[in-house]
């Protein structure tokens, strides 16, 4: 799958608001079908209402990311009613509500981050990488943070879940490699939600990044100009994605944008 992208199949959880919202309506009008998962089913037929004006085809899936045998199930049926599943995007996630230090934190909601932001993109890429494997294409897309590299000790869980998560997609590309199928992790930076306007961290902030942005560099992903940068970590508005693209081409180190200890010196046996 390169290029054109109409009438691909894209698959986008937290589809109904926020970011997932916007992905969802961007893929749309690139002109690919998309079925859309989320927990309220009110959020995801706004959304299938407004990308059906493109003219695609649209399924809405209330589903609980969380649950393997459910997220199985949705995407039988997807694939059953739509076909085959082109691109995935596990952007289904939320953010600690204590912000405090974990020793203070609900233990309770700690671990719900856990499960939804990493439990839930490993249930989804589980459920449809052994179609991807067998037709021999196919790409996802896991919404990441820049938190998973910066500590804040406010958003443990949510640090902790987006950094497992890029050690999760670094274990997936190799072996994925030869199978024709391509993983990225994607941070949209501080992109303006319902979720990031509660937080603290953006309280005083006054310049967002462009949701556009990061419906751009998921749409390039679909058309697989991105595909030599499969498990590395991408931050929208802060890269550029087609000169980091041309090195990957070119050639990077093993290593470069994934999640790795730094040694501290090269006489550190850990090196």
């Amino acid at each position: 799958m390169t290029g054109d992208v109409s009438g691909r199949l894209a698959v986008v959880s937290g589809a109904g608001r926020g970011i997932g919202r916007h992905l969802a309506l961007g893929l749309a009008g690139a002109g690919m079908d998309v079925a859309l998962l989320g927990r309220r089913p009110a959020g995801l037929a706004d959304t299938a209402r407004e990308c059906a004006r493109f003219g695609v085809r649209t399924r809405t899936c209330p589903v609980d990311v969380r649950q393997p045998a459910a997220v199985r199930a949705v995407v039988d049926e997807v694939a059953d009613r739509l076909g085959g599943i082109d691109l995935v995007v596990n952007n289904a996630g939320i953010a600690d509500h204590d912000e405090k230090p974990p020793w203070e934190v609900d233990p309770d909601r700690w671990w719900e981050v856990l499960e939804t932001n990493l439990r839930g993109s490993f249930n989804l890429c589980r459920a449809v990488l052994p179609a991807m494997i067998e037709a021999g294409a196919g790409r996802i897309v896991n919404i990441n943070s820049n938190v998973a590299t910066k500590r804040d000790i406010r958003y443990s869980a949510y640090g902790t879940s987006k950094a497992a998560l890029l050690a999760l997609s670094d274990t997936l590309a190799g072996p994925l490699r030869p199978h024709g199928v391509s993983i990225f992790d994607i941070s949209p930076g501080m992109v303006l939600t319902d979720m990031s306007a509660r937080m603290t961290a953006c309280l005083e902030r006054n310049q967002w990044v462009s949701v556009d942005l990061v419906v751009g560099a998921v749409i390039a992903v679909a058309r697989g100009e991105l595909d030599p940068l499969s498990g590395r970590y991408l931050h929208v508005g802060v890269d550029d994605l087609a000169e980091l693209a041309a090195r990957a081409r070119a050639g990077l180190p093993d290593g470069v944008r994934t999640l790795r200890l730094v040694p501290h010196g090269v006489d550190d046996p850990l090196a």
